[in-house]
């Protein structure tokens, strides 16, 4: 079973490969088309989100927040964090709590269950150009509930209540900042590549191109959904559907990102999972 596995994998890369060769050109708008998507749409948030996480753990910003809600401190700094500044950033910052030994390997593992999600000033500057403001607020706000329902009912304990964060260099900090962002854009350029080249070969239909864009890379498919010949009602559906699930490229990111450690990306899929079907049950309500 393990050589089938890998004589199918060895003919799919042959085959990618022949396609590379043949089509270079393609390849390198497809290159061009990421990077400018990521350099526009996701690093300068990202970049400075990063920056900002670490330096508030690094200032302790947690000693204090645990002294004002309790053992829900790390929570509620959590599922901010991530709400304000999106994935991979929430991945991130569950990786440096448990590196740093704030919290348990328990803990960070139902962590990723609830810290997903795209940041609000992303959603509404890909929103707006589909949707009017009512219907991309209410998009937001189904995009939302489900994790913070989550996190309500979850407790997160910490190891230790008197919380003193490790210190950390401002050029580590950088380092860290650039790695990841690097790391993001490197994934993201591969799916969008990988994606495109599917549907080149296969000759893909427009609805199905743009669905395995999506599925693939978020930030893709909301970005071609507006050319869809479409209801707005399929429109939200999709949109909903590319934003909950997040694309195998943030699955890939919050892999990457958790590789090192113990904690498990099989929460993360299925707080992805939960998330979307609660969004598919609110809809059809």
């Amino acid at each position: 079973m393990k050589k089938k596995k890998e004589i199918i994998s060895i003919l799919l890369i042959i085959i990618v490969l022949i396609y590379v060769l043949l089509n270079t050109s393609s390849i390198n708008n497809y290159i061009v088309y990421a990077t400018k998507l990521w350099f526009f749409k996701v690093f300068p948030f990202l970049f400075t989100m990063i920056i900002i996480n670490e330096l508030l753990i690094s200032n302790n910003i947690l000693y204090y927040l645990n002294k004002i809600f309790k053992k829900n401190g790390l929570k509620y700094y959590t599922l901010f964090m991530s709400m304000i500044s999106g994935s991979p950033t929430s991945g991130y910052i569950i990786k440096k709590l448990y590196i740093n030994k704030l919290i348990d390997l328990e803990s960070a593992n139902k962590m990723l269950l609830f810290s997903y999600f795209s940041n609000p000033i992303f959603l509404i500057s890909m929103l707006n150009n589909i949707f009017n403001k009512k219907i991309a607020l209410m998009i937001i706000i189904l995009h939302y509930i489900p994790n913070i329902i989550m996190a309500l009912f979850i407790n997160i304990k910490p190891l230790n209540n008197n919380i003193n964060s490790n210190h950390i260099s401002f050029n580590n900090i950088i380092n860290n900042a650039i790695n990841t962002s690097l790391m993001v854009l490197g994934t993201l350029s591969f799916y969008i590549v990988i994606s495109n080249i599917i549907i080149n070969i296969f000759n893909i239909s427009s609805v199905n191109s743009v669905l395995l864009k999506g599925l693939l890379e978020m930030t893709q498919g909301l970005n071609e959904t507006p050319n869809l010949l479409i209801s707005i009602k399929h429109k939200m559906l999709l949109a909903l559907l590319f934003i909950n699930f997040g694309g195998l490229s943030i699955h890939s990111q919050i892999k990457s990102i958790i590789s090192d450690t113990s904690i498990s990306y099989k929460y993360f899929l299925s707080g992805r999972i939960y998330q979307t079907i609660v969004m598919i049950l609110i809809l059809l309500y």
